[in-house]
């Protein structure tokens, strides 16, 4: 508590610093990118988020005035000299990206596919926020953490990991997911890692054809989705899967960002409950 404490009022104190130049303006258009700039202690420098899906209350709070944004438009409208979030921006919205930089915006995408990118995009957004002396002590102290949690020996036996994040078809964690990297740190294997995409469709006999052991569910409400009650009763509905154990894991925890350790966590401790 006091190691965290302590880096609290480091990442204050270097924000504060920082805010005498005056001129840094920051949208955040990710979940992942609006807690870190609060965790860095620099939610004074944000100008716009994007509408949130899943944030800690903490950060809820930090943002609840901060100005909503979502469009071209009202991005241009909160006058930022720099946009952060995740690549899926750019995918969703190629032209968005483009015509942010045709008006001379600085944009970070960042695009975490394990736990060692995390590190890296944390590092990127400190320094491009004027808070790189905090992004550092965030990095190495998740970095720790992540140690801790390993498995104290190589294990022989792995657990098989299906990750159901949403519908029918299943929307699953591919081979280049941050997700799927923490289930191999807690000692499983993603049934799905062979595939060269990070989310993806599959069908529910390809699901079931890969024998997995272990179903971890992501926990969030968005765009008419069920809660995870629903999509509880969705698996045990398909019979190959209906007695498997469940986990049910906060998107917040499974997307790369300041809650990954705790996504580590919680897969280690179900893995560790079925060996």
């Amino acid at each position: 508590m006091m190691r965290w404490l302590a880096f609290l009022l480091l990442a204050a104190c270097e924000a504060r610093g920082s805010a005498a130049d005056g001129g840094l303006r920051v949208v955040s258009l990710h979940d992942v990118t609006t807690e870190l700039v609060v965790a860095l202690g620099a939610v004074d420098r944000l100008v716009g988020v994007e509408d949130p899906v899943d944030i800690s209350a903490e950060t809820a709070t930090a943002v609840g005035r901060v100005r909503r944004v979502g469009d071209l438009e009202t991005i241009l409208a909160a006058r930022p000299t720099l946009v952060v979030g995740l690549h899926i921006v750019a995918a969703r919205d190629p032209d968005l990206v483009a015509r942010l930089r045709e008006a001379g915006v600085e944009v970070y995408l960042a695009d975490p596919a394990t736990l060692d990118d995390v590190y890296a995009m944390i590092r990127a957004v400190g320094t491009r926020i004027g808070a790189g002396t905090a992004g550092d002590e965030l990095a190495r102290r998740m970095m720790s953490d992540a140690a801790a949690l390993a498995p104290p020996q190589p294990q022989a036996r792995r657990t098989r990991v299906f990750v159901y994040d949403c519908c029918d078809p299943p929307f699953t964690a591919g081979g280049k997911t941050v997700l799927g990297d923490l289930i191999a740190r807690a000692g499983g294997d993603n049934v799905f890692a062979d595939v060269a995409a990070a989310w993806t469709h599959v069908s529910w006999e390809e699901v079931a054809a890969r024998r997995p052991e272990l179903v971890v569910i992501d926990a969030y409400a968005y765009a008419g989705q069920g809660e995870v009650a629903d999509k509880q009763r969705a698996v045990r509905a398909i019979s190959a899967l209906a007695g498997l154990p469940t986990v049910t894991i906060p998107l917040r925890d499974s997307l790369g960002g300041i809650h990954s350790i705790e996504g580590l966590a919680r897969l280690r401790a179900a893995i560790r409950s079925g060996s």
